[in-house]
Order: structure tokens, then C-alpha cells, then sequence
């Protein structure tokens, strides 16, 4: 080997240690009688590269990782370190590309996995996925750095951040930073500051000091899962109504309500991709007051079956569409909420997320002022 695969950040400890490290996790993660060694390159300093060998019971050809050790790696990093693997590698037989680092993220594994590039980091984590002779092996470490950064990213939690990318999910780019920042009502800076935090994880495409021009929605979706729960992030009160629950909607739209109101959860997601009968209604508005006088509901401190939600930020109704007078919040916030929701929620969400996949032209607005109706053919 010679040269290193891409100068990321020059390592401030120790690469040696590292390898060493890395070595000792394999040898304790895999079967008796299975060998790990690792051989340095000594024409690379500070020895970022090593071999590392690993050699199964009975088998002639071993398993060989050219492995290069990164301090940091983001996404956006990992996709030319994968590059710079497959370039050096040539699709060399029995020879594989490995990351070792002292943390790495699970989006950033995403990103190597895809491409056949393994990692082991010194919070525990192995991904390694190798066939002739097979080896697949997958431990999680820690799913947060417990390394502080010198420099760390914008903060992707909290009313704002959430909403930028509430709004990034929903509306199909191309757009600038500054149509973004006042279709979601926020500082362009700040702006400019979360989505080159996004670009980072891969989860947004932007050309050079011009607009967005692709978005992964769906990484999107899992990053904002992340930091939000329809429970917690919402101002929430639990009711009873005396009716069945899947009565409520054809209520609600008859009440006259003032106030905006969106239905979300069981009721919404069961609207556009149903599993099974609905046990809760889960209902965003303004005025919960409005709402509990309209409908005739008691308080429940326990066996509720309604739940009124004030909104976590006005971006929570952007976009929501109307069926039979009935309104519903959007296909992607209804899967934020069920995804990290209780009970049914979760698997409910799941099926949602699946038709969205599929039908992506019935739920992505194609700009800031739309509102699609994903049931329209």
C-alpha cells in the first residue's frame, strides 16, 4: 500500500492504538479458533492505513481489509472515502475497504455499508458484511459521539430545526435558502446554518452558493424522529368521547370549529394506508377548549380514546388537506406523529412510510403554497 485513501482530518491520537483497539474487538466478537492480525504500512505516517486479516478455521483464502482510521467522518465524508476504496481497490478479490474511527455515526454507516465498506469504531460498534468466505457481523456501540467536537454543528433539535425540516421532507426542491427560510418563517442564516448541517448527513443536495436541488426524504424523516415525540413535543390533554372513535371525524367536520384543526395518528394514516381499526384519535388544534365543548368530551385521566394536541409550531398544519369536510395533517407529519406514537402508532406509520415510498408525486407539494390531496388519483 502506499499513500492514504483521502486526507480527511489529520488523526490527533493515536492510529496504532486504534488498529490495535479495533483488533481486539474482532478477536473478542468472533468464534474460537477464527485469527485477526493486523500489518502496518510503514510507508504511510502517521500509520492512518493498516492490513487487517482475518482467517477462518479451515479456510485457505482469508478474509483481507485494507483499513484506513479517520478521527471524524460525516456522511458527506464517508461517500469519498467509499470512492477513494474503490478506486484503490480495484476490485481486488478477497480485499475489502475498512473504517476505523473512534465513533461513527449510524447514518455514516449507512453510507459505507452501501457501498461494501465496513466499520469499527471504539464505542463497540462492528459492521462487516463479507461473502467467499461469508462474514457478517453487526454490533451497535453508542449511538451518541462521546467525544466533544472542537467545532460542533448546528443544533437539529428544537421548533425551528424541526420545522425546516418538516419543510424539506414535504416540498420537492429545486428552491434557494431564502425561499425556504420565509416559507417556514425563519432567520436565512439560520437556515443556511441547518441545512449545511443536513448536507453533512447526506440528507440534502445543494449546488455551490446556489439552491437545493435534491433531498432524501425519507433520511429526513428518521433524522426528525430523532429529537421529536407527538406526545412530548405537542402541548397534549386525554379525553373520552362517549361515540366511537372512528365516528369522530364526520363530527368534527360538522361542528363548524373556528379555530384550525387537523386530525393525525390512527385516524389520519388509516385514511391513506389502513391496518386496523382505530383506538385513539389524536387531533391538533389551536383552541382545545373549542373543541372539547363541540364534541361533548370528558377529562380521562386514564382509558382515553381522544387526544388534543396544540401544535408544536404552526409548521405542524402546513400542508394539511381535506377530505368530506375532514381535515388532515400531511402524509409526513401523520408519520412523524405515528412513528413516534404508542401503541398501534408505530406499525401504523411504517405502513404509511411503505405507501409513500410508492407514491411520492400524491404527497409532495411541488411548491411551498401547495397542499396535495394524496388521495387524488
Amino acid at each position: 500500500m502506499s499513500g492514504t485513501l483521502l486526507p480527511i482530518v489529520r488523526s490527533t491520537g493515536s492510529p496504532p492504538r486504534a488498529f490495535a483497539a479495533a483488533v481486539d474487538l474482532l478477536r473478542g466478537q468472533l468464534p474460537s479458533g477464527w485469527s485477526v492480525e493486523v500489518e502496518f504500512d510503514r510507508q504511510v505516517r502517521p500509520r492512518s492505513e493498516a492490513t487487517i486479516t482475518i482467517t477462518p478455521p479451515g479456510v485457505d483464502r482469508p478474509i483481507r481489509f485494507v483499513a484506513a482510521y479517520y478521527e471524524r467522518l460525516t456522511p458527506r465524508d464517508a461517500a469519498a472515502v467509499t470512492e477513494g476504496f474503490r478506486t484503490r481497490l480495484g476490485g481486488q478479490p478477497g480485499v475489502h475497504g475498512l473504517v476505523v474511527a473512534p465513533w461513527v455515526s449510524r447514518r455514516t454507516r449507512d453510507v459505507l455499508r452501501s457501498s461494501g465498506v465496513g466499520v469499527v469504531d471504539l464505542t463497540g460498534t462492528v459492521d462487516l458484511a463479507v461473502d467467499d468466505p461469508t462474514l457478517v457481523l453487526r454490533i451497535d456501540g453508542a449511538d451518541r459521539n462521546p467525544i466533544r467536537r472542537s467545532a460542533p454543528s448546528p443544533n437539529l433539535r428544537g421548533a425551528k430545526a424541526w420545522a425546516l425540516m418538516k419543510t424539506l421532507i414535504e416540498v420537492s426542491p429545486p428552491y434557494g435558502i431564502r425561499e425556504l427560510a420565509a416559507a417556514v418563517g425563519v432567520d436565512p442564516g439560520y437556515t443556511s446554518r441547518i441545512v449545511k448541517a443536513l448536507e453533512d448527513e447526506r440528507l440534502v443536495e445543494r449546488v455551490r452558493r446556489g439552491p437545493i436541488v435534491q433531498t432524501d426524504w425519507e433520511g429526513l424523516l428518521a433524522q426528525l424522529t430523532t429529537t421529536y415525540h407527538v406526545f412530548d413535543a405537542n402541548e397534549t390533554s386525554r379525553w373520552v368521547t362517549g361515540d366511537v372513535v372512528r365516528n369522530l371525524p364526520a363530527r368534527l367536520a360538522r361542528t363548524g370549529l373556528e379555530q384550525p384543526w387537523a386530525l393525525t395518528g390512527s385516524l389520519a394514516a388509516g385514511r391513506i394506508a389502513p391496518v386496523a381499526a382505530p383506538g385513539i384519535a389524536v387531533v391538533y388544534t389551536d383552541d382545545p377548549d373549542e373543541v372539547v365543548e363541540a364534541l361533548g368530551l370528558l377529562p380521562a385521566e386514564s382509558g382515553a380514546n381522544v387526544v388534543l394536541a396544540r401544535p408544536y409550531d404552526r409548521a405542524a398544519l402546513a400542508r394539511r388537506w381535506v377530505f368530506d369536510g375532514v381535515w388532515f395533517v400531511s402524509p409526513a407529519q401523520t408519520a412523524a406523529d405515528c412513528l413516534t406514537g404508542s401503541g398501534r402508532m408505530p406499525a401504523e406509520g411504517e405502513a404509511l412510510v411503505e405507501w409513500m415510498r410508492s407514491h411520492e408525486d400524491r404527497w409532495r407539494a411541488n411548491d411551498f403554497a401547495a397542499s396535495p390531496d394524496p388521495l387524488s388519483p
